[in-house]
C-alpha cells in the first residue's frame, strides 16, 4: 500500500488539522504543497468519505482509482510553482529515492546516530524492508562513481528548496 492510499485510509483530516495548527510557525521559505488542503477543503478526507487522493467506490480495489479532480488539484499546483510536467521514468523515481535514503544517511553519520556507514543498511535492510540482496542505500552508493553521485544529491536539494540539509559523502564512500 502506498503513501497517498495509507493516507486515504487513516483520514485525511488529521494532518490537514495538524498543518493548520502549525500555520502560524511555518517558515515562509519552506516549500509548502496545499493540495491535501484542497483536498479537504472538498469534504475528500479518504474512504470515510468515499474520496481522497483515490476514489473508494463500493466493490472496486481501494486506492485504484484516481479522477479529474485530484489530477486538475495537482496540474494547478504545479502550474503555480511554474513546474514543467512530465513522465518519470523508473529508473530516475528509484534513483532520486535512492539519493534522499543516501544523504539520510550521511547526515545520520555527521550526527553520529550510527557508529559505521554499514549499519545504516542492516536497520534499513532488517527493520525497514529495504531488499536484502540489493545490499542498502550506502551499499549502492558505494557503486557509484563519486562525482556524479555528488552532482545528483546537489541536484536533489536544489530541486528541494530551502530547509534541504546536504549530508556529505566523505562518511559513506571512500
Amino acid at each position: 500500500m502506498g503513501p497517498f492510499s495509507v493516507a486515504d485510509l487513516s483520514g485525511l483530516d488529521i494532518a490537514w488539522r495538524m498543518r493548520k495548527a502549525q500555520a502560524g510557525q511555518r517558515d515562509p521559505r519552506e516549500r509548502y504543497v496545499d493540495i491535501l488542503d484542497q483536498l479537504c477543503e472538498r469534504g475528500r478526507l479518504g474512504r470515510k468519505t468515499g474520496a481522497g487522493y483515490y476514489l473508494h467506490e463500493p466493490g472496486k480495489p481501494a486506492g485504484k482509482t484516481s479522477d479529474a479532480v485530484v489530477r486538475d488539484i495537482i496540474e494547478q499546483a504545479s502550474a503555480r510553482r511554474g513546474l514543467e510536467r512530465r513522465t518519470l521514468s523508473a529508473q530516475e523515481i528509484q534513483r532520486r529515492a535512492l539519493l534522499a535514503m543516501v544523504n539520510e544517511a550521511a547526515l545520520l553519520m555527521r550526527e553520529g546516530v550510527a557508529s559505521r556507514a554499514s549499519d545504516i543498511d542492516v536497520v534499513l535492510a532488517q527493520g525497514y524492508g529495504f531488499p536484502r540482496w540489493s545490499g542498502g542505500p550506502v551499499f549502492w552508493a558505494r557503486q557509484q562513481d563519486r562525482v556524479t553521485l555528488q552532482a545528483d544529491l546537489q541536484r536533489l536539494a536544489a530541486s528541494s528548496g530551502y530547509g534541504f540539509e546536504l549530508g556529505d559523502l566523505s562518511g559513506l564512500v571512500s
